[in-house]
């Protein structure tokens, strides 16, 4: 598949594992506490809002080159990791960290899911 402005291309790539959106990295989500940080306050509840479907599709694209619109603007990289809250794309040699709910298309290679 090419972008709008030919700056990657990817015909067949392969699919990777989906991760479930109840884990992070591959470890339940009640195993990865959140501590407190002395003099940092610390919310006492951590919510985040889930999109079990999206979290999904977009997890089927680790390892390969995406373009991700966010309410602040595109951003084109590959994508490393996808967290119950956000996703890692590597852009060159930094890493972003884009919360889920700024998310609001992503692009990668057309594939079917079954």
């Amino acid at each position: 598949m090419k972008s709008n402005e030919g700056a990657w291309t990817n015909i067949s790539a392969p699919q990777n594992a989906v991760d479930q959106s109840a884990y992070v990295g591959r470890l339940p989500a009640a195993h990865s506490p959140i501590v407190p940080i002395p003099a940092v306050p610390q919310p006492g509840i951590y919510v985040t809002q889930l999109e079990p479907v999206f979290v999904q599709h977009i997890s089927r694209h680790q390892g390969q080159r995406l373009a991700v619109m966010t309410t602040a603007g595109r951003v084109e990289g590959t994508l490393a990791g996808v967290g119950v809250d956000h996703i890692q794309m590597n852009v060159g040699e930094r890493s972003l960290h884009i919360r889920i709910p700024h998310i609001v298309y992503f692009e990668g290679p057309a594939e079917s899911y079954r």
